[in-house]
């Protein structure tokens, strides 16, 4: 496996607790924490696509 698709692979899992542990908080009610992990994984996320996308450019 390339080190990109092991960063892409990883980067989808933090992503998916991420979305996962922000599903739980609003099913309890807790917006402010549904909010974070929302906000938190989206960035991950954008982070780790733009860098896979951008791999080769970045050397």
């Amino acid at each position: 496996m390339e080190t990109r698709h092991a960063v892409l692979a990883l980067v989808l899992v933090v992503t998916l607790l991420m979305a996962l542990r922000g599903v739980l908080a609003l099913l309890e009610g807790d917006l402010g924490t549904f909010g974070r992990q929302a906000g938190v994984g989206g960035i991950v996320l954008a982070f780790g696509v733009a860098l896979y996308r951008n791999w080769e450019d970045l050397g």
